[in-house]
């Protein structure tokens, strides 16, 4: 199909998709992806190995279900005995360095299954993070340590316990000359307590602490500027005007639950009336980021050159705002000459002087010290709304441990969590550092390149087996509690740490209690029970800054200088969002759930821009851009270098993307590793995500991606310069989602900007196909969505149809008429989702796999397009230029949410041989998985693809038995049980499977209803009680779910809105699920501005406005007949 056929805006997922490449078109043909529904058993075996973490659990008996020794105290009820079928909730936290995260965690019969975040706590409204969600999975892993180790024997607790005492008297004797520590950042107040005890015990000891991603750079600039280790708070629910340098507040910084949540607060619009009060952002750049992806304006640029240019809009802020003349000539002279676009920086900051007072500047924790030190000047003369509060100092880092093992004078080094060992910086090599202690005890949840290296190891608790505590973004104190007792012989960091320290009472329960109440805390029980202490963050204070110190800072600043080229490239470490900085490299929820830009899983690659990539090609005459695109028109060959032709390497095919491989030079240091091109990547950056190329680790993770620790350096650790790129002749394929179920060329994802909002209310709804055929309600067509969600619609049938809100015809208790009036009428359950506050964060996508039992299906699987996510994320890129030969550089891009949507005149039940998919009174379009037969024609006929179909026993077949088919043992392991929500079936081999709307919830919802209702007949649940696991999760309030029958839920308000139209309307099937369009706020002043967004620019520009009277969508254009009269 030609574009020019499509009746919506261009958007594109791929280069293959943007190039319309043969191969694409006919992968878009296909009702299936190629391959998908074939049975061959290639590398089948090696699929079993790398999922046996998900199915394939070492077996144990229920003994790890005991409750803990020590009273915890549930959310919000009453202690009570445990009840089968009936869940109990309990506050905790997930510790983290520098932010924790609150959390409420559902436990069946003393289990853990799921985790939700605290609502409690009002920052973080009730969300969680990507890695919160997955965490439970790491308590179940069965490539976790089960016990402490000495060489090859296990050991026992008590025997753990009398080492730690021998190591605290030996030391003692000498003050702990020659003890060291090498520890990972905490926010426990409980361990800083007991970590100046050992300090205290052990006056001569070392303490150090490395986190392979540093967050503290603008806290130890704050401590050089004003003698106090400060942390910014920035409040955007305030804001009207953010600056983000390189930062990606919406998904990768510490605090971005509350971030995205504040500023998602400032995006939101009810109506176009308020669409003039929309925050406006501005993102400054080197790689795509979520933030990035949200701007209304985005510059590409360099790391390192983001200090000139900041240098430069501090100037012009300070000269309006009537700033110190010294520090505006500082600022002048150090961007002066660098960076050339001065309209950008003038209006942007003209913009934000403008809003001063509601205008914020965000800088990356990557960037160096004269950022961070000119952003504290910008943020100070714009009267940000921002509040300072003061935390602990930074300890000794990594350097330190290094010099002081290169002494030769350690005698026992001990290494509290972490892996130093796998992603300590190049420079150091740690491994032969390490090497020169005598003795080497390692803590760590799981065996790993450290503990190999290491003559003890210790094993350590999940946080939900452990007491401890730990502190959010802004301080305040959360308990972390356990939900079970350890399923294995392992400690908890407290008591390891009070061991060494001599402390009598080595119970954390006991630490915790006294930390507690050391910080004002006096109803330990309702601390327990609430999950915060209100009232304990950290103190606000003033920011009084010295401009002769940011003066000092730029001096002492070094530029770099010279040109970025294919030669001489820049490089960007950031974690990768499969396993951060390697801890979850383990964990196959994450490593499964595709990249939010690159929709990459099971892998990491070397990131590059449109334009290097070009370069690349015709410098080294081989291929990286998919077979004829725009940039490389030939069918097989392509010209390479010196004019010669070159056959084929880059394929992109049926869900499998075969990379070119390329040797990065960095340092003196290489590896090798797939390239991958995304657009939006500044010219010469190249983006290396950490994390990944474990060699010592769970089956999961082991032999995934490729280790980018191997190129970092200690002074270069997030950039770094002077990189250069050979490509090679070899490949590997890279398992990418972003091909898969395309809904490309019409009106799928509709944008605006706030202007045209105002001026045209209703643009959303007169786009696309829909605009000339609607949905079809036949004779209920004018009546309101209330009325229309109680009928079973068969569009202008003559024939009446039994409502949902009738009691069943041949039930004799619901006959005559005093009967029926007290038949409870059926709730209809739909949803929206707010796509002007969606940031394609992902965590709806683990937070249903969590909830719903989905299982894990390996790379192999998701090569051949059988990845089973309930919830997808799609993501779109649009281009200025609609008809440009090359791949674009600067491109918008789009987020939706897609899960099964719950069409009220269902395609697939129309073609099921077995109704095995049918609707409920509810509405619902739901699963009989027992009627199932496998024939799959409810996926071939889905238009949205959101149908997943089990081609094997995921959850049931052991390693080495999985092909032996029905004659083969089927073993579910107790451990692999435990995880499993109880209140959701497992499905198996030859079941299809979707969105059930969490129907469990619903469900649960009703029951208690009824129970608190009694005798009343007031059976409705409220609106707002029941939440889907995807929308419970989101921090944004994106998704909105309830009974769309009801004019007064929230649901029904979004429905409502201007902006809410179906995808694929014209198709008639009436989806419950809808959306609202997308908004942008852009400056008309920039010298990038755009009266429409990229992809609405496009359409108007093929088929005309959607409010215009000649457009695609207009009527009157087309001299079209109105539609008869339903009857």
């Amino acid at each position: 199909m030609k574009n020019s056929e499509f009746s919506g805006p261009r958007y594109w997922k791929s280069l293959d998709d943007l190039a319309e490449t043969p191969a694409f078109k006919d992968w878009v043909e296909r009702e299936f992806p190629a391959g998908a529904s074939e049975m061959e058993g290639v590398n089948r075996r090696q699929f079993m190995k790398v999922m046996a973490a998900s199915f394939g659990l070492a077996g144990l008996g229920m003994t790890g279900c005991r409750r803990p020794e020590h009273v915890i105290l549930p959310y919000s009820k009453q202690p009570e005995n445990v009840i089968p079928g009936v869940p109990i909730y309990y506050s905790t936290s997930q510790p983290g360095s520098r932010d924790s995260i609150p959390l409420i965690v559902e436990t069946h019969s003393g289990r853990p299954t799921k985790v939700e975040g605290n609502p409690s706590f009002k920052p973080y409204g009730g969300s969680t993070t990507l890695y919160a969600q997955a965490s439970i999975l790491d308590l179940y892993d069965p490539d976790r340590a089960t016990k402490s180790s000495q060489g090859g024997p296990k050991l026992t607790l008590s025997a753990v316990r009398d080492r730690l005492s021998a190591l605290h008297e030996k030391h003692s004797e000498n003050g702990g000359e020659g003890l060291l520590f090498l520890a990972e950042h905490s926010s426990s107040p409980s361990r800083l307590k007991l970590v100046n005890k050992i300090k205290e015990a052990f006056p001569k000891a070392v303490w150090t602490e490395y986190s392979a991603v540093d967050s503290s750079v603008s806290e130890r600039v704050a401590q050089d500027l004003l003698g106090k280790s400060l942390r910014s708070i920035p409040h955007f629910e305030k804001a009207k005007r953010v600056l983000s340098l390189d930062c990606d507040f919406l998904s990768g910084s510490d605090g971005h639950t509350a971030f995205v949540r504040s500023y998602a607060d400032s995006r939101r619009v009810k109506n176009s009336k308020d669409a003039k009060g929309m925050s406006r952002l501005y993102s400054v750049e080197s790689t795509l980021s979520s933030t990035g992806s949200a701007a209304d304006h985005r510059l590409r640029l360099s790391a390192s050159q983001i200090n000139s240019f900041v240098a430069l809009i501090g100037a012009e802020i300070l000269s309006q705002t009537g700033g110190d003349r010294n520090l505006i000539a500082s600022f002048k002279a150090f961007g002066e000459g660098y960076y050339a676009d001065e309209k950008w920086v003038r209006e942007c900051a003209n913009d934000l002087v403008e809003k001063s007072g509601k205008s914020i500047v965000m800088a990356g924790d990557h960037l160096p010290k004269e950022v961070h030190a000119t952003v504290f000047a910008i943020n100070e003369a714009l009267k940000a709304p921002i509040s300072y509060v003061e935390v602990p100092k930074a300890e000794e880092g990594i350097a330190q441990a290094v010099e002081q093992l290169n002494t030769g004078n350690v005698e026992t080094l001990f290494v509290l969590g972490g892996n130093p060992v796998y992603d300590a910086p190049a420079d150091l090599d740690w491994s032969a550092a390490q090497a020169k202690a005598a003795n080497i005890v390692y803590f760590g949840f799981a065996a790993n390149e450290t503990s190999k290296a290491s003559s003890l190891f210790i094993a350590q608790s999940h946080y939900l087996e452990s007491w401890g505590d730990s502190r959010t973004f802004d301080g305040t104190l959360l308990p972390v509690q356990p939900m079970i007792e350890p399923l294995f012989e392992t400690f908890n960091e407290l008591e390891i740490l009070s061991l060494l320290a001599g402390i009598e009472k080595s119970d954390a329960y006991s630490i915790v209690r006294e930390t507690f109440e050391e910080q004002g805390g006096s109803d330990f029980n309702k601390f327990l029970s609430d999950g915060l202490l209100e009232g304990s963050a950290y103190k606000a204070l003033k920011l009084d800054l010295d401009p002769a110190g940011v003066v000092s800072a730029l001096g002492a600043a070094a530029m770099d200088r010279a040109p970025l080229s294919a030669s001489n490239l820049e490089v960007r470490f950031k974690p990768s969002s499969h396993s951060a900085d390697g801890r979850y490299a383990n964990n196959g929820w994450l490593m499964e759930c595709p990249d939010a830009m690159t929709k990459l899983t099971w892998d990491n690659a070397i990131l590059i821009s449109p334009r290097l990539a070009k370069e690349l090609e015709q410098r080294d005459g081989i291929q990286i851009f998919p077979n004829k695109t725009p940039m490389n028109k030939k069918s097989e060959f392509f010209e390479g270098a010196k004019g010669t032709l070159q056959s084929n390497k880059a394929v992109f095919k049926r869900g499998k993307e075969q990379a070119v491989l390329a040797r990065l030079t960095l340092n003196g240091r290489t590896i090798v590793a797939p390239i991958h091109v995304l657009p939006g990547m500044a010219n010469y950056t190249i983006e290396l995500p950490l994390g990944m190329g474990r060699t010592e680790v769970g089956r999961v993770g082991r032999g995934v991606g490729f280790n980018a620790y191997k190129v970092r350096e200690s002074d270069s650790s997030s950039i770094a310069i002077g990189a250069s790129l050979e490509l090679t002749e070899e490949t590997y394929n890279l398992a990418n989602t972003q091909e898969h179920w395309s809904m490309e060329g019409r009106a799928i994802v509709r944008e605006g900007t706030a202007d045209y909002y105002r001026k045209h209310p209703d643009f959303a709804t007169k786009m696309g196909v829909e605009s000339h055929a609607p949905a079809n309600y036949g004779k209920d067509d004018s009546k309101t969505l209330q009325q229309k969600a109680s009928n079973q619609y068969r569009g202008n049938s003559a024939y009446d149809h039994p409502k949902f809100t009738d009691p069943p015809p041949n039930v004799n208790a619901w006959k005559g008429k005093e009967a029926r009036a007290k038949f409870p009428e059926a709730q209809q359950w739909g949803m929206a989702i707010d796509m002007n506050t969606c940031f394609g964060c992902s965590a709806c996508v683990v937070a249903c796999q969590s909830e719903n039992n989905i299982p894990i299906v390996g790379k192999d699987q998701v090569l051949r397009g059988r990845e089973m996510h309930w919830m997808r994320i799609d993501r779109y890129f649009s281009a200025k230029e609609y008809k440009q030969e090359e791949v674009p550089e600067d491109v918008q891009v789009s987020f939706m949410g897609v899960s099964c949507q719950q069409c009220e005149n269902a395609p697939c039940e129309q073609v099921c041989p077995v109704n095995a998919t049918v609707h409920d009174r509810q509405g619902l379009n739901v699963m009989a998985y027992n009627r199932c037969v496998g024939t799959r024609y409810c996926a071939n006929n889905c238009p949205y693809k959101v149908r997943r179909f089990n081609f094997f026993d995921w959850n049931k077949r052991q390693i080495g038995e999985f092909y032996k088919g029905p004659l083969g043992p089927v073993d579910e392991p107790e451990l692999h049980k435990m995880q499993k929500n109880p209140n959701v079936t497992i499905r198996m081999r030859g079941v299809m499977e979707k969105c059930t709307y969490c129907t469990q919830r619903i469900e649960a919802a009703k029951i208690d209803q009824k129970r608190i209702a009694g005798s009343s007949g007031k059976v409705k649940v409220p609106d707002g009680k029941i939440k889907t696991a995807c929308q419970q999760v989101c921090p944004t309030d994106a998704i909105t779910f309830g009974d769309i029958s009801d004019p007064n839920s929230e649901v029904s308000k979004m429905k409502a809105s201007d902006r809410n139209y179906s995808v694929l309307g014209y198709l008639n099937v009436r989806p419950r699920t809808t959306y609202l369009a997308r908004l942008r706020n852009p400056n008309p002043k920039m010298p990038d501005a755009y009266k429409k967004p990229y992809a609405y620019a496009q359409y108007k520009e093929r088929y005309g406005s959607a409010t215009s009277a000649t457009g695609y969508d207009d009527h009157s254009s087309h001299k079209h007949q109105a539609a008869p009269a339903a009857h």
